[in-house]
């Protein structure tokens, strides 16, 4: 298949997979009944991780788009859906939905091996629980350029996959010396942006390591963005941040939206009097979400706006069900 992935996009690689897929299909490059290279093959012909290719199908399968034949491979499904040649038409079944009948099914297994409904209760909630704490022992490394990233990482995956996190700013990843050689070995996964998979995998490389790596897509609140650039006209902007590297992705988001001249200011101070006077100079205030309180105190009446830099559920499903197979996968080692 004739797939082009730019890890440069800030769009996560699955999605330019899927989209693409989709879009052979409409065009007719891709026929019903058509059979796919396997995700293997597809992962090592685009030069990605097999996670990802695994994620793009297995969404297409969910929209009815693929479908899998067992021990003959994967297929495109003959009756299509009528959005097959969309990007984000609706899941045929929500994720509830899915849960529930599987939920369904084990219940009548257990109760045709004679097992009562109290006794399968308390054996899903001994097998939740080891699974809980298989994954509390699980080690994740995220690497990005700036900490706000990385504050948002560990914020977002916290709330969801009770694992070790270990956040790494990029510029120490990349010296690639006795510490990180240490922390890779130890990992059982990596994760990173998209725009810096591959020089993160050429560090993993250059280290003999063999952790997979797994890239994500950190997408900003576009209310936030677009009130902003309204208020624009109106006075200078400020933005307080932690990095000076930060900046520049808030650029990049707004370039993304067809914004290019927007004068933007940026401090990282942390010292009162300085933050207050850099906070005087301005009119209107744009605050990472970890300084807003901060920066609403000394504010008064200016406007102050968040900016929320969030990653999508679908990167968020990627690494959950990577640190699942990680973690499994070290089990068995074990074992």
């Amino acid at each position: 298949m004739r797939i082009a992935i730019d890890k440069a996009a800030g769009i996560p690689m699955y999605i330019q997979i899927k989209d693409q897929i989709k879009t052979m299909i409409a065009e007719g490059a891709l026929i019903p009944g058509e059979r796919l290279p396997t995700e293997r093959e597809l992962a090592d012909e685009l030069k990605v991780s097999r996670n990802t290719v695994s994620m793009a199908y297995q969404e297409l399968q969910e929209e009815g788009v693929l479908s899998v034949g067992q021990g003959r491979g994967t297929f495109v499904t003959v009756d299509q859906p009528t959005n097959a040649g969309g990007t984000t038409g609706p899941l045929e079944r929500s994720r509830k939905e899915k849960v529930l009948r599987l939920i369904d099914l084990a219940i009548e297994e257990s109760l045709d091996l004679g097992f009562s409904l109290d006794q399968f209760l308390a054996l899903v909630m001994v097998r939740a629980r080891e699974k809980e704490e298989s994954l509390r022992k699980a080690r994740v490394l995220f690497v990005d350029c700036n900490q706000e990233q990385l504050h948002n990482f560990i914020r977002q995956f916290r709330e969801l996959v009770r694992v070790e996190i270990i956040p790494l700013l990029l510029e120490k990843f990349l010296v690639a010396g006795p510490e990180i050689a240490a922390l890779v070995r130890e990992a059982d996964l990596i994760v990173t942006t998209t725009t810096h998979w591959e020089a993160v995998q050429r560090t993993v490389v250059k280290l003999g390591a063999e952790t997979e790596i797994v890239s994500v897509a950190a997408q900003p609140q576009l209310e936030n963005l677009i009130k902003l650039i309204r208020l624009a006209h109106t006075g200078g902007i400020g933005l307080i941040c932690l990095s000076p590297e930060f900046p520049e992705i808030v650029r990049r988001a707004l370039a993304r939206l067809g914004v290019y001249d927007l004068q933007l200011d940026y401090t990282i101070a942390t010292e009162r009097a300085a933050l207050q006077s850099f906070i005087d100079g301005h009119d209107i205030l744009l605050a990472y979400v970890e300084r807003y309180k901060e920066v609403k105190a000394l504010a008064g009446e200016k406007e102050v706006i968040p900016y929320i830099h969030e990653l999508d559920i679908g990167s968020v499903n990627l690494v959950r069900r990577a640190i699942d197979r990680a973690v499994s996968g070290r089990e068995k080692r074990g074992s």
